[in-house]
């Protein structure tokens, strides 16, 4: 199918130097517009392409379209982190929206194979959603969205009669609103009234951490299964709501490529995906052929991109019955610049996304009823794949930890998913599963495909090449135990009562208000959150460095090592105000929280011992910007701040700040002057704790702080006879794209504190290893013999990896570094992790 059409230089070249582009150079000559809807120019107050659009221009856009016209009306369904509306402007014809509640009804009844064979397709309009940048510094998408929506509401005769008569157009103009402001805002602000291509310009390189990313610097495009932002938490409602039969995704690439269309990569899709879905998005691209080809753009398909990882944009559809579409446009990230084929201007790559949008279109209202057909048996032959496996579902335990079990349980549902109580206790792979805290999610149910996406493991691949990551076992990410069934198993008549909401642990005060001390587990995933609540009250905690039991009455309660007591005497509350605060801490975070009349305890040690150490409240400083991990910082940022109220102070790495203050410094990369490096490497001696997370583990080793050694990476022979054309797929042979390793804790360690298991699941994401510290005591968390989980790795990396460190402990001087060399808050799904990474800040300094 692949076809390469000559570029046509004039059509590249017509806006720039200065010249005027207007309406007539994005939209079709053969429509009429209605002149009462205003012009995209005049709502904008200048040509779309001499400036990049803001979010507000946009938006109001779509609010004034929704005001003035009756074929479309504005469907919010939510707001970004920076408070940013995100919606569709659903746009159709007249009778359609009179009756679009009626039409949405019956198309989502399609997906429900107890209804959908009643229903007659022939008369029935198909959705199309048109979704624009999700990444806000690829902004052509955007900026051709208003001229989208203008042209399906403005338009008239007969072609765009026909086509709002059988589709129903979801225009979502912007995915990622607050990274958009912020390139927009970039590239405006460097603008020069005579436009300067040259690509060393500053308009062309945002500063840290550009436009890209949300507010916490998150790719958004990686969070439809993670569900992570409100931005997408919202998106995926709003699917679901609609369960679009055609969903565009809008990108920009790099200035130097062309125009790609999916299909992609043959041999890289995803095995659950139906072989339909390929066959349908390959007749889409028909389309997109002749309308780029009438424009003379240069394009490619089949290369390069893949829909294997399910969570993104284009591929997240595939496997609802959708057929989710890739656009990548060569990226301007400007105005107008030079490219190794001559210039690109801003308003050519916006022409470019608005003509696949046409395309889309058209190829949406010709293929209407087999794209409604696809969609019948799509969710039909789910029930018949699921009654023909040997698993029939997947029980799953909360592992002690209500909040961890209830997140995981929000994400599913969130995916229209079906969870059930367990009826009974059972035994499954050795595990044991009891009904009064585990459940069960059954195989045969529509989403039969998304289920077995997310709970399978995989080690088997076509290709060794991945776009993205390998695996995605999200009950491994949440740690928590889980097991497969089947009907040969003997475990018939589990499934209970349906979940219907998260069941979010209330916490519980079991304590009196003569208490003599208030003592809680670590092991709750909010604990941390209720430690620090007290901390910033001024209460003074202690951390149990040891095992006790205590007993009062009929009460006798077992705890761990990582335990926190809150003595009721000599705090800066009396013993009334304590307990009422108690009460909110619990109520807050859901824990549990027991109240102790004695410091004695029946064994172990007494309140009074020397292992219960007062814990400092961390100070947190993380150096951020160039050289550091905009990724791995984002995720920081943003666990820290929405999940445990704990503030970072964020400060760039050429910035000299007064140490002192601080006692955890946070690293993701080595971007530090020369100046700021000598001042940490000397707060640290001094007895700072320095976390050092994957690449801020160069920095220490180049500061030679502490001595890390590095496992030597596996890479191709010298000598051996290969081909140059093969040395793409030689060298992703070595590459770990993002897989599930199996570390092996000591649950005695201050790091792994609060765990009940000493097997956890961890997400890596490059190939690099790290030797284990000489000190043997050092070395809390290590990958096991065989540490492959999920994922690809090749054995030359499994086994370089196996008996490495995960973390180690350094000392410095009176201060301690913790190198985590992988990320233990990925994507920020990986809720199994965390609690690593909250043990380095609070506990760090105990070790």
């Amino acid at each position: 199918m692949k076809r390469l059409i000559p570029l046509v230089f004039l059509a590249i070249i017509s806006s720039y130097a200065g010249a005027q582009v207007n309406l007539a150079y994005y939209l079709p000559k053969d429509i009429n517009y209605d002149q009462t809807i205003i012009k995209p120019q005049d709502f904008a107050g200048h040509q779309i392409g001499e400036w990049h659009l803001t979010h507000d221009k946009l938006y109001f856009y779509m609010l004034k379209l929704a005001d003035i016209s009756d074929r479309a009306f504005w469907e919010e369904y939510g707001k970004s982190h920076e408070g940013r509306p995100l919606g569709n402007l659903v746009i159709s014809s007249e009778e359609n929206i009179k009756n679009i509640e009626s039409i949405r009804l019956k198309h989502i009844a399609l997906s429900d194979p107890a209804k959908s064979s009643d229903i007659d397709i022939s008369d029935m309009p198909v959705v199309v959603k048109l979704g624009y940048g999700v990444h806000g510094n690829e902004s052509s998408s955007q900026n051709a969205a208003m001229l989208m929506a203008y042209y399906l509401v403005a338009g008239n005769g007969d072609k765009i009669d026909k086509l709002l008569e059988n589709t129903v157009v979801l225009l979502d103009p912007c995915l990622n609103p607050d990274g958009f402001n912020r390139h927009a805002t970039w590239v405006n602000m460097y603008k020069s009234a005579n436009l300067n291509p040259d690509a060393n310009s500053i308009e062309f390189s945002e500063a840290w951490p550009g436009g890209r990313t949300n507010h916490y610097w998150y790719d958004l495009n990686r969070d439809y299964i993670m569900l992570q932002h409100p931005e997408s938490i919202g998106r995926v409602a709003a699917f679901h709501r609609w369960k679009p039969n055609i969903n565009t995704d809008h990108h920009e690439m790099g200035a130097n490529s062309t125009f790609f269309f999916q299909p992609g990569v043959r041999t890289r899709e995803n095995p659950l995906t139906p072989k339909e879905n390929y066959k349908l998005v390959t007749e889409i691209a028909e389309y997109h052929i002749k309308h780029l080809d009438a424009i003379g753009s240069l394009y490619y398909s089949e290369e390069g991109f893949d829909d294997f990882y399910l969570g993104k944009g284009s591929a997240y559809p595939d496997i609802h019955a959708s057929v989710g579409i890739l656009f990548e446009q060569a990226g301007v990230k400007g105005h107008l610049r030079e490219v190794s084929s001559g210039i690109i201007s801003f308003p050519f790559a916006i022409k470019n996304q608005l003509t696949v949008s046409m395309s889309t279109l058209e190829a949406g209202l010709n293929m209407r009823q087999k794209l409604l057909k696809h969609q019948v048996d799509f969710y039909n032959d789910a029930l018949g794949l699921a009654a023909g496996d040997n698993i029939k579902g997947y029980v799953f335990s909360d592992d002690g930890d209500g909040a961890r079990a209830a997140h995981f349980m929000e994400n599913l549902l969130r995916h229209q998913i079906n969870i059930y109580r367990l009826t009974r206790n059972i035994s499954l792979d050795g595990k044991q599963f009891n009904a009064s805290n585990s459940y069960v999610v059954p195989l045969d149910q529509p989403e039969y495909r998304y289920i077995k996406s997310m709970f399978e493991t995989i080690s088997e691949f076509k290709e060794e090449i991945f776009y993205d990551i390998s695996t995605w076992t999200l009950p491994m990410s949440f740690n928590l135990p889980y097991a497969a069934f089947g009907s040969s198993r003997g475990v018939d008549g589990i499934k209970g009562p349906r979940v219907l909401l998260p069941i979010f642990p209330e916490g519980s005060l079991q304590a009196t208000r003569d208490a003599y001390a208030y003592v809680f587990e670590w092991n709750a995933y909010y604990a941390p959150k209720a430690l620090y609540m007290l901390q910033e009250a001024g209460i003074v905690a202690r951390l149990g460095k040891g095992k006790f039991t205590y007993e009062d009455g009929e009460f006798s309660k077992a705890f761990k090592e990582g335990s926190i007591m809150i003595q009721a005497y000599g705090q800066k509350y009396d013993r009334d105000a304590l307990y009422d605060f108690m009460k909110d801490v619990v109520a807050e975070c859901g824990i549990t929280v027991y109240g102790f009349s004695s410091g004695h305890t029946v064994s172990g040690i007494d309140l009074g011992s020397n292992d219960f150490v007062v814990v400092e409240k961390p100070e947190v400083l993380m150096y951020i910007g160039d050289g550091s991990s905009s990724r791995e910082a984002g995720e920081i940022w943003h666990i820290t701040d929405t999940r445990f109220n704990i503030p970072v102070t964020m400060v760039n790495g050429d910035r000299s700040v007064d140490l002192s203050r601080y006692n955890v410094v946070i690293l993701t990369g080595s971007g530090l002057s020369e100046s700021v490096s000598r001042a940490l490497v000397e707060w640290t001696r001094k007895g700072g704790t320095l976390i050092a997370l994957k690449g801020g583990n160069s920095f220490v080793s180049r500061s030679e702080l502490v001595n890390i050694e590095p496992v030597p990476a596996a890479g191709i022979e010298a000598g051996n006879s290969a081909s140059y054309a093969s040395r793409s797929a030689d060298y992703s042979h070595h590459r770990i794209p993002g897989s599930i390793f199996e570390v092996k804790l000591d649950l005695t360690h201050p790091l792994c504190y609060g765990y009940n298991r000493d097997i956890l699941p961890v997400f890596k994401s490059n190939a690099s290893a790290y030797n284990l510290d000489s000190d043997p005591y050092s070395n809390p968390a290590k990958y096991t013999d065989k540490p492959l989980l999920s994922g690809f790795s090749s054995d030359e990396n499994i086994s370089r990896i196996a008996g490495s460190a995960y973390l180690s402990v350094h000392s410095a001087g009176r201060g301690r570094v913790i190198s985590i060399y992988d990320n233990p808050n990925f994507r920020g799904i990986w809720y199994g992790t965390t609690k690593v990474f909250l043990n380095a800040i609070f506990f760090g300094k105990e070790i």
